[in-house]
């Protein structure tokens, strides 16, 4: 029984931590964290953001959508939110909308959304998760024309990630 309540609790914890965040400029935000303990594993930041970025592009094209193209310029903001979530050691939207709101005028982006995630150690690992989750991959499945995701290692060397979606018309 105990375990059964310990099973319950976790499930229950699971929901909290993925849940969805609201955001005025973009209906649905959502991130996730690997929950696979604490392995030592060595991640290449920027072959990373390759991998899963490819991993984007061929599961949009399969299902029918554009492939989406990288964004240097909202680049930073990606990389300056997961310099944000390392430094409060835990994952946020916090301050999304200055962010959009900063993208959207360099770009004239009409539309943004974005994912994050902690502490998976592959590509296709993070892939899986985001496509389990409805609100990640609804923003990936989006109507969005350009996209930017930055990795970056925290000092123990696991990952965070923000990806950045954005349409351009």
């Amino acid at each position: 029984m105990n375990r059964l309540l310990g099973v319950l609790i976790v499930l229950i914890g699971t929901l909290i931590f993925t849940s969805c965040s609201s955001d005025s400029f973009e209906e649905e935000l959502e991130y996730t964290q690997s929950t696979t303990g604490n392995e030592k594993v060595t991640v290449d930041p920027v072959a990373m953001e390759e991998a899963l970025l490819d991993l984007i592009n061929q599961h949009r094209l399969s299902i029918g959508l554009n492939a989406l193209e990288k964004s240097a310029t909202s680049y930073k903001y990606a990389e300056e939110h997961n310099d944000y979530m390392i430094s409060q050691n835990t994952l946020s939207h916090d301050n999304f909308d200055d962010r959009a709101q900063k993208i959207a005028s360099e770009m004239s982006a009409v539309s943004i959304s974005e994912n994050v995630a902690r502490y998976y150690s592959s590509a296709d690992a993070t892939m899986e998760a985001w496509l389990e989750s409805a609100t990640h991959r609804t923003a990936m499945e989006g109507d969005f024309t350009h996209t930017t995701l930055s990795v970056q290692l925290d000092k123990d060397g696991r990952p965070y990630y923000t990806e950045i979606f954005i349409k351009v018309e």
